[in-house]
């Protein structure tokens, strides 16, 4: 029989596992086997030299197959994958972020948290603690000079309402401090805030404890704890504008803090006091009197307006900050004043009933309750409820109050 060629003998291990060796070694096996092939013709016979060399051939493959195996483990790496790498998310779910997956085995995309419903979430949890979104200092704990001290001097000052106010614009907040220079309300206006509708804080809060329209803006007020208030301020009405209401700021307010317990003991002992300045043709926040004062000359202290509109020949003019409005007929005589003091927002219905008695009249008109105290032969007080009186006997609260100078709106140029 003829010798195999050493191609034949290589195409023959072709069929062997696939091990990387480099050819000086394939060719060793290939000496190897066929030495061994020739010694294994000489001493067998020529009967049975075909079956001898089929295992001749079988016990050199397994032979090469061995020393193959041997080579590769010694002299070469391993062509094996390396270990795979621990699974580090729970079985049956999914390593992707922003998945999940059911029972079934599919998976869902986890619901999308808007950045509104983000920054709503975030302006409740502060105000729980006191703060707002963009300033570091406390309301109820904090005192004015310690901020004045780490901020400098503010851009602006005023008062309104018994608090005096510091505006510092480049870090979008107002802060609000008592004669004792505590902290009792705190402003922010974030530019991120511009970008929250109406619907939105609703969708996130709930409806508000209190609502309230002024100066072309909707107020939105929620007791986020029984000491602290947020005043969410639209601009715009839901009854004058065809858009979504976006928020312009926020209030966080500590209506206690607001109180002069030197001055009023109670609520009710405030409540008598407005009376008493009713009598003079006066209110809460301010010192000008309906019937004796001129609006031109209120205008010269506290500067132009920030709304004006008009309505059956009395002209209403806002002064958004300090919360109060002066209406004046034509002849500039003032002949109602609105104020709208945070001190008389935080007493109810009830409170009013038993400080001052049933009074004269009960009205309602869009959604508000109107009682009309007549407290002399000229003025009258009229105190303004957001809500109406409903059979689930929901608690109503002062929204604003007016001192009314009847006989000066029916002659228009009276003065």
């Amino acid at each position: 029989m003829p010798f195999n060629t050493d191609e034949q003998l290589l195409d023959e291990m072709k069929g062997l596992p696939d091990m990387k060796m480099n050819p000086d070694k394939k060719q060793g096996i290939v000496n190897a086997i066929r030495h061994e092939d020739s010694r294994k013709r000489v001493h067998v016979s020529t009967r049975f030299s075909t079956f001898g060399k089929g295992v001749a051939i079988c016990s050199v493959l397994v032979a090469a197959f061995w020393m193959g195996a041997t080579l590769v483990g010694n002299n070469q790496p391993s062509a094996m994958p390396p270990d795979t790498p621990p699974q580090t998310t729970a079985p049956g779910t999914s390593a992707s972020l922003g998945t999940g997956t059911n029972h079934g085995g599919t998976t869902n995309p986890s619901p999308v948290v808007s950045q509104s419903e983000e920054l709503l979430a975030s302006i409740r949890k502060q105000a729980e603690k006191g703060l707002v979104i963009n300033s570091p200092y406390p309301i109820e704990t904090s005192l004015f000079d310690q901020v004045e001290k780490d901020l400098g001097n503010p851009d602006t000052k005023d008062s309104a309402n018994g608090i005096s106010y510091a505006t510092y614009k480049g870090k979008q907040v107002a802060f609000g401090y008592n004669k004792g220079m505590q902290i009792v309300d705190i402003r922010s206006s974030d530019p991120q805030l511009q970008k929250i509708t109406l619907s939105e804080v609703v969708k996130k809060w709930g409806q508000p404890n209190r609502i309230s329209e002024y100066a072309s803006q909707t107020i939105y007020t929620y007791d986020v704890t029984p000491k602290y208030q947020v005043k969410m301020i639209f601009q715009g009405t839901e009854n004058t504008s065809n858009n979504e209401l976006l928020l312009v700021r926020y209030n966080l307010y500590y209506p206690e803090g607001n109180k002069n317990l030197m001055l009023y003991g109670s609520n009710a002992d405030m409540l008598k006091d407005l009376r008493e300045l009713a009598k003079n043709g006066q209110t809460f926040g301010s010192s000008y009197r309906v019937e004796k004062d001129v609006f031109d000359e209120i205008e010269k202290v506290l500067g132009k307006p920030n709304n004006i509109s008009t309505i059956k020949g009395i002209t209403y003019n806002t002064y958004r900050d300090l919360g109060l409005v002066f209406a004046f007929n034509k002849g500039m005589q003032v002949v109602d004043i609105r104020s709208y003091d945070p001190r008389l927002q935080a007493i109810s219905l009830a409170e009013v009933n038993q400080a001052l008695g049933e009074p004269q009249s009960k009205t309602t008109l869009n959604g508000e309750t109107i009682y009309t105290y007549k407290v002399n032969d000229k003025y009258e007080l009229k105190i303004i409820f957001t809500g109406v009186i409903d059979k689930k006997k929901s608690t109503l609260y002062i929204d604003h109050v007016n001192i009314y100078y009847p006989r000066g709106t029916i002659n228009n140029m009276a003065g």
